[in-house]
């Protein structure tokens, strides 16, 4: 009996740790140094059924979604409210449910992922999870986006 409780004490500390570590990564921006510049066209993401064409003039936050994501839908909301405040700015949210293309080029492991780009459309930094308020309007900063 002892050595069960022992063994289920250390389940629940691995995931509690595990927990912690997951959380403290989830929304925060990590530098990107790959200097990819995304392709829009392989993309083939779309706007009022219009194919999107051109980066932001200063900043660009591409998000990557799916269907049942729905912290996806107040991620984007929040984008989308940022983005007609600021016309520097532009939001392309693009749907991985059915591009797994994409989600394995970006190594997309969690919905929502922005993808902050500068003006070139070159990858700036990386936001996996539910971005934090401040990281976005850190990030945006430094493209000089206010």
């Amino acid at each position: 009996m002892d050595f069960r409780i022992t063994i289920i004490a250390a389940l629940v500390l691995v995931a509690l740790a595990a927990g912690f570590w997951w959380r403290a990564r989830t929304g925060r921006a990590k530098l990107v140094r790959s200097g990819e510049i995304v392709d829009l066209g392989k993309l083939k993401a779309t706007r009022a059924g219009q194919p999107v064409t051109s980066f932001g003039k200063k900043a660009t936050l591409l998000q990557f979604s799916t269907e049942v994501c729905s912290i996806c839908v107040q991620t984007a909301k929040y984008f989308k409210e940022l983005e007609s405040k600021n016309p520097d700015l532009t939001h392309i949210e693009v749907d991985l449910t059915d591009r797994m293309d994409l989600a394995a080029h970006f190594n997309v492991m969690q919905t929502p992922t922005t993808l902050v780009l500068d003006r070139t459309g070159k990858v700036q930094a990386r936001i996996g999870g539910a971005p934090k308020l401040n990281v976005i309007q850190q990030e945006l900063a430094k493209l000089e986006i206010k």
